[in-house]
This record gives structure tokens, C-alpha cells and sequence, in this order.
């Protein structure tokens, strides 16, 4: 035999190919960086999943994420390549040449290193090893090279180890558990839900209750990933239907824009006209034609609420501000209106509104047809016990926030 029969689910090159692949985000950027082609890398990544018959990566919003085993692996990958290293900025202090070992070193270099030290005798590793005395002979040559120092000097009585060869041994045998141990760790994930689940939400949404259901899953189902981002509702779609995320929340519109998702109602909620606690405007204005000169706070266009502050002032015959203030986020908003002279279109559930903010008070101009619906988006094809699990609990805190308004 000319190859040692090893028994490591991963080769070093596969460890890292994986730490990359995490560091960069993507397998084209992980190939540049490691001076490998991306065919290479991503045939190492999958000859890797296919070894210890689980994900590591799952595609997300910013790229490769690990999944839940993808997280044990990467730990032992890190670990590993740590020790290597270490190693080589030990050894690079007794020359001056650029050393290779972490750039090209695998497990035949250090195991052949190991034995040779053990027995003393590249004959008899040789034959412990089953291979050939010519290709032991060659490996130690090749990670000479890659050290840049002799490894053993000869004598008599055979193969003297020098301080480099002594350290390399020593390596593998620090190295060599928790590789061999790695497929024991996946086996012993606990048995219950794991996952990524990457919630996006729509800007100006009621947000408070996607943490509340994130806390709860938290410490229900410690192997699931969370995640949370925020966007406006063409690029969480696009992420949605590219499996970048997994849902998203936010104002349900007049049926999804893409054939292959479809929403799930939540809460009831209704569009409120805000302005600061002490704005002159709570005792001058009486009708929404008193509002038209006035400084506006909504959201972006191509958003319903965005859609309904349009129609508000097209009722009334007149043309919507153009000096409008967009905001992206819900508090953002709010805060802008406690420290302005600004009025704000939001929208707010039941709870919400009896708790806004002391220094915010709702105008008290009926507008007409009010109401709109919170919702979950989801793709049709891709409904996991997770996402499930989130909806769920997404209902469970709407029942506790409010009992009377869930859907």
C-alpha cells in the first residue's frame, strides 16, 4: 500500500476549506482566499457533508451559515487548525523561510512524522503503517519542505528525531482526538430541534413580538439558530423565495407578489395618526384637511402604509406632501416625533396603542378605514417544524399580550 489506511472523517484540506467558507461567507470567496478553485472548494465541502452525512452549511442572507451540526464542526475545524498553527509559529522561529506547514500539511504528513518517531525507523513505520519505505520516505521529504529544517538525522541504530520531528509528533497526537471524536459529537446532539431559523422583518412592523417568540424557542430547543433581519418587503421576498430566510413579518398586502408565497394572518392593527404628547396640533386640527401644510413622518414608498398616507390626502382632494421624512424602523420614527414638530402615520395593534409612549398622543381624527392586518409570510414549498414552532409561539405571545386580538 502506498497510503495509510486513516481513520479521520475530514482531510486537513476539508478543515480548512470549512473554517474559510465561515470566515469569508461564500465558497467563491473562501476559494480566493485558500488560492483554490471554487470547483475545489465546493467538491472538499461536499465530500465533507457526505463523510459525516450532515449540512454544515445552509445558504443564508449574508451567505454560507452553519447549521446546527455545521456549528460542531466548524468548533472542531477552529480547534484543530489552531494546533497546527501554534505549531508552525513555534517552528518558524529557527529560520528565516516562510514556512507551508498550515497551508499544505495533511494527516499522512503528521501521522508518518509520528511513527517514525515512535520506532525510529522509516522500514519499520513502513511496514506498521502498511505502506512502502520509498513513500514514507517521500512524505517526511515533502513536510521537510514544508518546515524548511531537518526532521531526523541518522545513526547507527537508526532515525534520531529532532526538535521539529518531536513537535509534529507531538501535534498529531494533540490533533488526532478531536478529529477522531468528531462524528461521536454529531451523533450526540440532543434530539430535538435543529436548525436555522432567520425571521425577516418589514420596516415600520410591530416588532415586539418577534424577541418574545425568539426567547421562548431559545430556551426550549437550544440547537436551533436565530436569526433576525430587517428589509424592505421586495428584498425579504427575494430572500424568501431564494431560501436565504426562512419568513418574514410585517403588514399584510392585497396577496403576496410572488405566486410562490403566501401569508398568514396574525394580529388585527390599525393606522393612527401621532404627534408629540404637547403639539399644538391635538387642539387646532379637526379634520384631515387641517394636516396638509403639516411636516410628515412615513414610510418608504411601495409599503401599504406608505399606499394608505397617499390615499388619506387623495380623499380629501389634495395632493399627498411631498416633504415627507422616511424612516425605517418603527422607534426611529416614534423618536423623531417626541423631539419635532413632525406628525407620523404608524400603525399599531390594540396593546400598543394603550401603552404608547407618555410623551406621544394619538390625534383624534377618524380616518377612514383604518384596519390592517399583521402577518407571516412563508414560502408555500418550505414550511419546516421550526417555522412552525415560531408561528406558534409567535401566537402564544399575541394570546398573552392580548387575548381579544389574535387572529
Amino acid at each position: 500500500m502506498s497510503k495509510p489506511n486513516l481513520n479521520f472523517p475530514l482531510t486537513l484540506k476539508q478543515c480548512r476549506v470549512i473554517r474559510e467558507i465561515m470566515k469569508k461567507g461564500t465558497e467563491k470567496e473562501a476559494s480566493s482566499s485558500l488560492n483554490l478553485s471554487q470547483s475545489s472548494v465546493s467538491r472538499s465541502l461536499s465530500q465533507a457533508e457526505q463523510a459525516l452525512q450532515v449540512d454544515i452549511f445552509t445558504r443564508g442572507w449574508s451567505g454560507a451559515e452553519p447549521t446546527s451540526a455545521g456549528e460542531v464542526v466548524i468548533s472542531s475545524c477552529n480547534s484543530i487548525l489552531q494546533a497546527i498553527s501554534d505549531t508552525e509559529c513555534q517552528l518558524q522561529s529557527n529560520v528565516t523561510a516562510l514556512l507551508k506547514l498550515k497551508t499544505y500539511v495533511e494527516w499522512r504528513h503528521l501521522l508518518i512524522v509520528e511513527a517514525v518517531v515512535k520506532v525510529g525507523s522509516a522500514s519499520v513505520a513502513a511496514q506498521t503503517l502498511g505502506m512502502t519505505q520509498p513513500a514514507v520516505s517521500k512524505t517526511l521529504k515533502e513536510i521537510e519542505n514544508m518546515v524548511q529544517q531537518p526532521l531526523f538525522s541518522r545513526a547507527r541504530r537508526g532515525l534520531i528525531p529532532q526538535a521539529a520531528a518531536k513537535q509534529l509528533a507531538s501535534l498529531f497526537l494533540r490533533i488526532s482526538p478531536v478529529a477522531q471524536s468528531l462524528q461521536h459529537s454529531l451523533q450526540s446532539l440532543p434530539n430535538e430541534l435543529t436548525g436555522r431559523l432567520s425571521v425577516g422583518m418589514l420596516s415600520f412592523s410591530c416588532q415586539d413580538i418577534v424577541p418574545i417568540a425568539f426567547a421562548s424557542i431559545f430556551k426550549q430547543h437550544s440547537g436551533i439558530r436565530l436569526q433576525a433581519m430587517q428589509g424592505p418587503y421586495h428584498m425579504l421576498a427575494n430572500a424568501l423565495r431564494q431560501g436565504e430566510i426562512d419568513c418574514f413579518l410585517g403588514l399584510m398586502r392585497k396577496g403576496p407578489i410572488h405566486p410562490e408565497l403566501i401569508e398568514v394572518p396574525l394580529l388585527p392593527a390599525q393606522y393612527a395618526l401621532i404627534a408629540r404628547a404637547d403639539h399644538p396640533i391635538h387642539n387646532d386640527a379637526k379634520t384631515l384637511n387641517n394636516l396638509v401644510n403639516e411636516r410628515w413622518i412615513v414610510a418608504r414608498h411601495g409599503t401599504p402604509i406608505r399606499d394608505y398616507f397617499e390615499s388619506l390626502f387623495h380623499s380629501i382632494d389634495n395632493k399627498p406632501p411631498i416633504q415627507a421624512l422616511e424612516m425605517l424602523t418603527f422607534a426611529s420614527s416614534e423618536e423623531l416625533v417626541i423631539h419635532s414638530d413632525a406628525i407620523a402615520l404608524l400603525f399599531y395593534d390594540d396593546w400598543n396603542i394603550k401603552q404608547l409612549n407618555p410623551r406621544l398622543k394619538q390625534i383624534s381624527i377618524p380616518l377612514p378605514n383604518p384596519e390592517c392586518t399583521i402577518g407571516i409570510t412563508l414560502h408555500r414549498e418550505r414550511q419546516s417544524a421550526i417555522i412552525q414552532t415560531f408561528i406558534e409561539e409567535l401566537k402564544l405571545t399575541i394570546k398573552h399580550k392580548s387575548p381579544s386580538t389574535q387572529l
